[in-house]
């Protein structure tokens, strides 16, 4: 499954999900596993009817412990388990769901309580690793984020450490862009510090860390006076902010193109080039909140349209 399958996917979804929220009151935690998580596992292709794929109430060591769902992979391995909370309950705490995964071996633990979704490292240290962490309306947008949990992979190493790679990437992107008045070196000495405070660099870290300062480079040469055109045509204080949530993708156009949200005459093409793009942006009137959020924009409409981030 695509990025782009994906979220069409996750959007239908949220918005039956929201319906169900505003219409019964005091959702179970019943109920959230039958209207919400079912459904979102279903959007990310898994049939939660077939037990060779989903184990509801999976045992988990002595004790009668159980986890709400634990997804298998090909062998029947459990490596996903989702810890289920109502809706009047938190979404985010992962030290249940945690200690349920650990006890069976399983590298991501995913907790809901049906509005927010956490996902959750555990197959290293003693303390869970977040991955993510969305509220059910912005599942759509961050597909991207999510492929490593769809049934394609179902569970494999590979799934797993797609969904570590984006999130360190995402999550090098902002400490980017919010130190970016660092010099280099120490920018990315600091960087190294946060991701990795034992001074290690897995291969999936050192992967993302590669791909979250390519793209910021990319955007720091785009403020070079070669890269920024006629810088008099139109002040920065004129343009309009723009977010990845501003544009849809083109009806029946080819993927990489979208079109404004509110104004379809204005149309991103993310097949081209960064510079391109960031020129048709500002010749629309529209802009990224600062400087360096343009790499994460770019990055974030390719992943959206499916096509490769470098």
């Amino acid at each position: 499954m695509e990025a782009n399958e994906l979220s069409r996917r996750l959007s239908e979804f949220s918005q039956v999900a929201t319906e169900v929220l505003r219409d019964v009151k005091d959702v179970t935690e019943q109920q959230a596993k039958h209207w919400i998580v079912s459904p979102f596992l279903v959007a990310l292709g898994w049939d939660p009817h077939d037990k060779k794929e989903v184990y509801l109430d999976f045992p988990a060591g002595p004790g009668g412990a159980h986890v709400d769902y634990a997804l298998l992979d090909p062998s029947g391995k459990p490596r996903i388990v989702i810890d289920v909370h109502k809706p009047s309950e938190a979404g985010t705490d992962p030290d249940d769901a945690a200690k349920l995964a650990r006890a069976i071996s399983a590298p991501l633990a995913l907790v809901t309580n049906g509005q927010e979704f956490s996902l959750w490292y555990t197959a290293e240290g003693d303390t869970p690793t977040p991955l993510l962490a969305l509220g059910l309306r912005d599942l759509a947008e961050n597909a991207e984020s999510l492929l490593g949990l769809t049934a394609d992979y179902r569970g494999s190493e590979t799934g797993v450490q797609q969904l570590r790679r984006v999130a360190i990437r995402q999550a090098v992107l902002q400490l980017l862009e919010e130190n970016a008045e660092r010099t280099f070196d120490a920018l990315i000495g600091w960087v190294r510090s946060q991701v990795a405070p034992n001074g290690q660099l897995d291969d999936v870290s050192e992967q993302a860390l590669r791909e979250a300062t390519l793209l910021w480079l990319t955007e720091e040469h785009l403020q070079l006076p070669g890269f920024l055109g006629d810088r008099e045509s139109t002040k920065p204080s004129e343009l309009r902010v723009s977010q990845v949530r501003d544009w849809e993708q083109f009806p029946r156009g080819p993927p990489g193109t979208f079109q404004y949200r509110y104004d379809s005459g204005k149309t991103l093409d993310v097949r081209q080039s960064a510079k391109e793009v960031r020129e048709a942006l500002r010749l629309q009137g529209l802009r990224t909140a600062t400087a360096t959020a343009f790499g994460g924009f770019y990055s974030a409409l390719r992943q959206k349209a499916g096509l490769s981030v470098t």
